[in-house]
Formats: structure tokens, C-alpha cells, sequence
């Protein structure tokens, strides 16, 4: 009688007997429903450990920028200057993250360099595509103003703005305090040629300025929900009113 020889152990598409090619393998290995041997995980699978040291792309250092000082540049010497280097470190960590990166602020417009009208306020601010800073004092050494990520431009009679704009004023001590947009309203800026206003509502803005650049008022707005920004005085209506002596506009990014 003759001996049969054993059968052969199966053999997979390369032609390996499969316990060849199970002993080979490594040991990351995954079941599949497909195949009745086992999967073997491609390179780049979880598991596999790459060695390409990839060009991961950009990178910054996110808490030296933020610490890093601003820069307030085009302010000439002898300008009369509301805004400081301390106040703008203070105000840079509320502005979008994207505005927070520039380290140079560039003035625009200065009552006391550029001259008491607003339509040159206008024409200087309207060149610049970026964000804009306010910076207000009044007579009593109040300073205070409003930031606009559109910049500022005459709206020719229609509110204009997003929600990353608010209303903010410098209180003792070097305090600040910062009023985000509520979302109650759309009414974040009107800029005519007769006065400038920001945050409205209720018949009441948070901060107004006519024409002459000297006379403005300042109230609670459904759209900051402010306090008055300027200092204690007359009151008209449910505003303060106010002497502004000191007026910047401030370009940041774009």
C-alpha cells in the first residue's frame, strides 16, 4: 500500500506557506473580514513609526509674540500722545488673534498732528484695510474709546461692524475694562459726515463725537452694554457729555 505524502499548508498569493509568512511578520497586525490570513498594517498605519522628519509648515512662538511690546509707530515727536506702549499691551490681548500678531500699530490720524476735522479723519482711515483703534481723552483726563476690525470709513446712513468690536475705557490704577459686543443689536458703528458714533439702541450711543472733533457723549447701548466711557459730567438724556481734547486712530494688520 503505498503512503500518501502530507498536503501541502495552504500558500497565499506570493506563493509563502502561510505559517512561513505568519513567522515573518511583524507583530502589528490587524484581523480582516477579507482575507484569511493576516493584515499587514501599510506604512503610515497606526503603529507604524515614520522615518521622515517631515516639514511640519509654520510655526510661531505664540507666548513670546504676545509678550513681546508694541511698537506705536508715524506718531511724530512732539505730538501730544493719548495712547502709550502700556495701554496698547493691555488692549492687545482683547483684539482677534490674527490682530494680535502685528507688533507695529501705525497712527492714522491725531487731532493734534493731523488737524481738527473729520473728514481728514475719514480720508486717513479709509486708506487703511486693516483694524482701527480709538483713542479718546476727554477734559478730565478720562481716556477711553472703541476698536473697529473694519476700520473705520463713513457708512453713509447704515450701521456697519462684526461682533469682534467693542467699546473699552482705562480706569484708575491702570485698569481697563472692555465691552464685547453683546449680539442684542447690529448697531455697531455709524460714521456720517456730521458725527461719528459707535454701539446704539434704546435711542442711546455708546460713544458719540459730532463734527468739531470737541463735543461727544457717552451712554448705556443694547450693543456693548456699556457703562458711560467718559468721565462723570452733565448729563443729556440718558448720556454724559464731554469735552474731548485729545483724539488717535491707530491702523493695526492689513
Amino acid at each position: 500500500m503505498s503512503v500518501q505524502p502530507p498536503p501541502a499548508p495552504p500558500s497565499n498569493i506570493d506563493g509563502l506557506p502561510t505559517q512561513t509568512r505568519a513567522a515573518t511578520a511583524p507583530d502589528i497586525t490587524h484581523g480582516t473580514p477579507f482575507a484569511p490570513h493576516p493584515y499587514i498594517p501599510p506604512s503610515g498605519a497606526p503603529g507604524f513609526a515614520g522615518d521622515r522628519a517631515w516639514d511640519k509648515g509654520f510655526e510661531f512662538d505664540k507666548e513670546n509674540v504676545e509678550r513681546a511690546s508694541v511698537k506705536l509707530a508715524g506718531r511724530k515727536e512732539g505730538t501730544h500722545s493719548i495712547l502709550t506702549v502700556a495701554l496698547a499691551d493691555k488692549l492687545r490681548p482683547h483684539l482677534p488673534a490674527l490682530k494680535r500678531l502685528p507688533r507695529s500699530w501705525t497712527m492714522m490720524y491725531s487731532l493734534d498732528q493731523h488737524g481738527i476735522s473729520l473728514n481728514t479723519l475719514y480720508t486717513r482711515c479709509e486708506a487703511h484695510a486693516g483694524g482701527a483703534l480709538l483713542v479718546l481723552r476727554d477734559a478730565n483726563d478720562a481716556v477711553f474709546g472703541a476698536w473697529m476690525g473694519e476700520g473705520i470709513r463713513m457708512s453713509k446712513g447704515a450701521y456697519y461692524g462684526s461682533g469682534e468690536s467693542f467699546l473699552w475705557k482705562l480706569l484708575p490704577e491702570d485698569r481697563l475694562r472692555v465691552y464685547k459686543w453683546t449680539g442684542r443689536n447690529d448697531y455697531v458703528a455709524l460714521c456720517e459726515p456730521e458725527y461719528i458714533s459707535f454701539g446704539g439702541g434704546d435711542g442711546h450711543y455708546g460713544l458719540y463725537l459730532d463734527a468739531t472733533l470737541s463735543d461727544g457723549s457717552s451712554a448705556r447701548c443694547p450693543t456693548f452694554d456699556n457703562e458711560p466711557l467718559c468721565s462723570a459730567g452733565p448729563r443729556q438724556g440718558e448720556g454724559v457729555t464731554f469735552e474731548c481734547v485729545g483724539l488717535e486712530v491707530w491702523g493695526i494688520g492689513g
